[in-house]
This record gives C-alpha cells, structure tokens and sequence, in this order.
C-alpha cells in the first residue's frame, strides 16, 4: 500500500535532506526517530535500493523508503522549495533550502576566496576532519571538524560540483561556479578515496586575477624584453616548464593577452579552461568522449590557426603535433613538467620526437618557480603585522630561467648531446639559472635566500 502525504514533515526532518537531492530524485523525508535512528523518506519505489544507499551516504543517516506517488511526492517538494523560512524553518538562499553543513561548506569557501587562498583542502581523518587552506604555496589549518560531518561535508561538495554521490571507490573531477556576493569564483573539484573518507580538493580559480603585465609576474626588464620579442614571432614553439603550481598557465594567460588582436586567429586547447579569454576560442579536453590534447590538436590545425595554445604535452602524439605546427607556419605556447629550460629538449626527444624536429621548432624555453614574497608593509620583521598574518610574506613572485634557441644551441640538439652540455652552453651563452635570477631578486629586497634555497639548485 502507497504511504499517503497528508501532513507536512517537521522543519527539522526536512532539514536532514538536501533539497538539490529532493529535487534529483523526486524523494521526501517524512518522518525521523530519535529512537532507532532510522529516517523515513517516501519515494516513488520502496525497493530502489540504490537509491537509498545514495541517501544514507548523502546524509550519513540510515533510510526507511516507503512507497508514496509521485506526483503526491512533486508537489510537496515543490511546496517546500518555494516557501519561506517562516513556513519549515530552514534558512532560505535563492529558493532553496540550506542545511548546517550547506552553510559551513559556503561559508569556508567564501572565506577562502576573501583571504586570498588558491586552494582549499578537507582532510579526512580517524580523529579529526581537518580543513586546510593554501596561501602564498603554503597549507595552513582553517578549521578541525567533527569526523561526523565527513560524509555529509563531502556530498554536499559533490552535490554543488555535479558528481556522483554515491562513487566513493574512485577519483571524480568536478567544477562549482562560486558566488558569495563580492566576488565571484570557478572552483575545480577533485575527490580521492582515502581510508577515513573521501579527500576533497578544490582549486580556486578568480577570474579576476589574471595577469596583465609581465612584471607584475616577477620579471626583471630585460627579462621582459626576451619574452616580448618571443611572443611577437610568426612561428616556432614558446615552452613554459617547471613542477604543478609554479605559475605556468599564469605565465601562458599573460603572454595570450598580450599578443591578442582582432587581426589573429588564437586558439587553446585547455584542461579544464581556468579563465575566460575574450576574443579568443577556448576549447576544453575531454576524455570520455575522446577528445584528446592530440585529437583536439589535430581538428584545431584545420580550424586556420595564427596562435595555438596547447596547455600541456603529455604525449608523443600531442608532441609531434605541436612540434609540425610549430614548423608549419604557426606560434605554438606549451607547457611541460621538467625541472629547468635545457630539460625540456631532452623530454620531448624522449616522447619521441626526431632532434632535428626539435632543434627546429623550438624558439625559447622558459623555467619557472613561485617563491614566498617579502611583506612589503613590515619588510619580513613584524611578527603582528596584520598584512601578513605574523609570516614575513605576502604574495608570490616568479623567478625565471630564459632559454633561447642559438643557432650553436640548435647544433648541439641535433647532434643529440646530453642535457649537461646543453646548459653549459645555455649559460656560457648568458643563460640565468633558477638560482641566480632568484639571488637577484634576494638583492632587490623581493624575497628570502632561503625561499630560492626550497624551489631551485644553488
């Protein structure tokens, strides 16, 4: 027999389920014992029990079904999103029902977005569910939660980034678009199994940071004025290379700006898109559906480029790919994961890549890392300085290492010589390592020998 709807449930009932979750699968909370501990939720079918394991992991509360009709079921959750707080007692945002842990998760992410954070961290654990923050490169502790609110802290997340709640054996991407009334933020979501819970990760994009200037990344004048010569070619390849966090897509966002005119034709191939780029045509990789860094490259090259932008060559087709069209008439920007500029050659090689190809496409090669800036309100010296939180630092500066390709540099790659003997070359040719463009900037009072000593080789 159907379960009749004839009451409205209490305020606090309804308050255990997701609205978002209410509306998804057309389901109703009825009723809750404090006794057992069971709560009663009413559903089309009292025998989807795949459903009611997404319940219970959505709430972390054990789930009666009972068989109610769907239309009945519509009408009461369509009640219930449109009335006001006045009527079920939950608190209300843009017609929606919000939860405690709704509000918490809001509330963490907005702070993070007020003080500048780039990522934020909920870490599972036996004792404690601990939310970190990341600041100027560094993880600090925010907040130490109750290992209670795990389960319904992480489907929250995953409600707002669109993933399954109910996937907790595999790793999920998601992407929550952020507003908490200043400003407005991408998110992008990461979830790992872990052995207490789901490790959530979100990356906090602001659209409004982009960089506009090259020194405003850290670059010293005549820094400036080899990247600007580069980026100002007809063809050839521009390389950005250096470890996840070191500023690449910053440094490949700024260059796009700078070049972008009505006049080119410039394309990206991205993993996700991070920012927005007017008058220019952003597409987006995706794996389920086979397009590929390589198979998106491969369409784009018929698309009449002038500027292609691959956000990173994993393979040895995507390189191949780039390199040709590097020597086919179009400027190439890439990204790689290698330690320094004379690396970068030896890696591509080691895709599979002719060295002659590579000797020819390649223009400039650039290293980057972020270090820790100093406080420029208390100069590194005032342990209550409220700019800085007490740290010394404030902000990130890049330090650089300039490749560029000679014709004596070009030699020796097709010669296949070692990477050791590319960057004496480099250097004795006035290459500035890692170390020393960050010794540079110790002495222009930007940061610490002691930040250069964590990111390169002295």
């Amino acid at each position: 027999m159907a379960f009749l709807l004839k009451n409205p449930p209490s305020p606090a009932c309804l308050r255990l389920l997701p609205l978002e979750l209410m509306q998804r699968y057309s389901v109703l909370p009825v009723k809750y014992d404090d006794n057992t501990g069971y709560l009663t939720v009413a559903m089309p079918s009292a025998v989807d029990l795949e459903l009611v394991q997404e319940l219970q992991m959505a709430t972390g509360i054990l789930v009666q079904p009972v068989e109610a009709d769907p239309d009945s079921i519509a009408e009461w959750v369509q009640t219930f999103a449109a009335h006001s707080e006045s009527s079920f007692g939950a608190k209300q945002e843009n017609g929606r029902a919000v939860s405690a842990v709704a509000r918490l998760v809001d509330e963490i992410i907005s702070e993070a977005v007020q003080t500048g954070a780039s990522d934020i961290h909920f870490e599972p654990g036996e004792k404690v569910f601990l939310v970190r923050f990341r600041k100027d490169g560094e993880l600090q502790i925010v907040r130490k939660l109750p290992v209670r609110l795990i389960s319904e802290t992480v489907s929250r997340i995953k409600i707002m980034a669109s993933m399954d709640i109910a996937e907790h054996r595999r790793p999920q991407d998601g992407r929550i678009h952020f507003g908490d009334g200043s400003k407005a933020v991408d998110i992008r979501v990461s979830a790992l199994p872990t052995d207490y819970g789901q490790k959530m990760v979100l990356r906090l994009l602001d659209k409004g940071q982009i960089i506009h200037r090259l020194d405003s990344l850290g670059m010293l004048p005549n820094q400036i004025e080899m990247a600007e010569a580069e980026i100002h070619k007809p063809y050839g390849m521009f390389l950005i290379t250096g470890p996840t966090g070191s500023g690449k897509t910053t440094t490949l966002y700024t260059l796009l700006q700078m070049i972008r005119s009505s006049k080119l034709n410039i394309s990206t191939i991205e993993e996700p898109i991070e920012y927005k780029l007017d008058g220019i045509t952003q597409t987006a990789v995706n794996t389920k559906i086979d397009l590929t860094f390589a198979a998106a490259l491969r369409t784009l090259l018929r698309q009449d480029p002038d500027v292609i932008m691959v956000g990173e060559i994993r393979d040895s087709e995507t390189a191949e790919l780039a390199i040709r069209a590097a020597l086919t008439g179009h400027l190439v920007f890439s990204t790689l994961h290698t330690n320094d500029a004379p690396s970068a050659i030896a890696r591509l090689i080691d895709m599979g890549v002719e060295p002659f190809l590579v000797a020819s496409a390649v223009n400039f090669i650039m290293a980057q890392r972020l270090v820790r800036r100093i406080c420029p309100k208390c100069g590194g010296k005032d342990s209550s300085c409220l700019a800085c939180g007490g740290s010394g630092y404030k902000g990130r500066v890049g330090i650089f290492e300039m490749m560029k390709m000679s014709e004596t540099l070009r030699d020796r790659i097709h010669e296949n010589v070692s990477t050791s003997d590319l960057r004496k070359l480099a250097v004795a040719e006035g290459m500035k390592t890692l170390a020393e463009d960050g010794l540079e900037k110790v002495k222009l009072g930007l940061t610490t020998e002691s930040e250069i000593a964590a990111e390169a080789v002295m």
